[in-house]
């Protein structure tokens, strides 16, 4: 019988690699090696099995039936390795008193940068480390164990099981529009009176707002307008301002001063509550100590923020 005991992780991501690009000089060059060592750690591999993973021609390879089966398997195998390391860096983590927290810059505008100081003030003993990640981006994050908040708009928050959101912000949506817009001497504006005009959004795969809005004008009778998406909120306002195009933001963007752009409340509610995203304690995942610190911190920040801004 065929021992697994020299079957390497080098071997199986090399496999993998070959696998997915289907082709030798591709993976050597997304693997930073040459072919001639990844063409040995396949065969050794295949030697270690006794099985045949690839035919190969001059230009490419396709996988047999038995290299397809460890290509899933290698999916998995790479899964739950991932998973495992997560969990004893975040276990390091929380051993060291450490919480990552993943944001978006745009919260900032609301005045979490003065509330993390504060927190950072009152839990003393605790590091926080800040890292910028989109909501998909930190929901992914999370399961992962990589970082242990996250903070996202109202409209990320459906669907997230097993996830739970806790608002701590709360605000609604206004528009942002050039001064010298048409309606811009308005006291408030309806959805219907923009169904003419022409929209910037955040990328909807960054943000689920934008899907929000859309279907929020939708239901005032129109599809939007939409003539650019763009990643970041500065960019997002400044093609408001050079374009004199509209667009639908969370209030506290006004906070930010914008050359030639001015804020209006928008007559119909929409949500963009910022909120938090942790993991329950109940899934066993996060200790109770953890998930204590946590709860206190959320709290912190709830109370600054509620003395701060109405």
């Amino acid at each position: 019988m065929l021992s697994n005991a020299n079957i390497t992780l080098k071997m199986l991501r090399y496999f993998n690699e070959v696998a997915t690009q289907a082709n030798f000089s591709a993976a050597a060059v997304k693997l930073n090696v040459t072919k001639s060592p990844l063409s040995a750690q396949i065969k050794a591999l295949e030697a270690q099995l006794g099985v045949i993973l690839l035919q190969r021609d001059t230009r490419n390879v396709a996988l047999t039936d038995a290299g397809k089966q460890l290509q899933e398997e290698c999916r998995l195998i790479f899964d739950v390795l991932d998973t495992s390391i997560n969990r004893v860096q975040q276990r390091h983590r929380h051993t060291q008193s450490t919480i990552n927290i993943g944001v978006m810059s745009s919260i900032f505008w609301a005045g979490f940068g003065q509330a993390f100081y504060e927190m950072q003030q009152h839990f003393a003993t605790i590091t926080f480390n800040l890292i910028e990640l989109s909501p998909e981006q930190q929901k992914r994050a999370l399961q992962e164990g990589r970082i242990d908040i996250g903070f996202v708009r109202h409209a990320d928050t459906h669907n997230i099981a097993p996830l739970q959101a806790t608002v701590i912000f709360k605000e609604s949506m206004v528009v942002a529009l050039t001064e010298h817009h048409c309606l811009a001497q308005h006291p408030h504006i309806s959805l219907t009176q923009l169904s003419q005009d022409a929209f910037v959004m955040l990328n909807h795969t960054n943000s689920a707002s934008t899907n929000l809005i859309n279907q929020r004008c939708q239901l005032a009778g129109f599809y939007p307008n939409i003539i650019q998406e763009v990643t970041d909120p500065n960019t997002l306002l400044a093609v408001v301002s050079t374009r004199n195009a509209v667009s639908i933001v969370p209030k506290s963007y006004a906070n930010l001063t914008w050359p030639h752009v001015t804020f209006l409340p928008l007559q119909e509610t929409i949500y963009a509550d910022i909120c938090a995203l942790t993991i329950p304690q109940t899934t066993q995942q996060v200790s109770q100590q953890t998930s204590s610190i946590i709860e206190r911190c959320l709290t912190q920040l709830k109370q600054t923020l509620g003395t701060t801004y109405e």
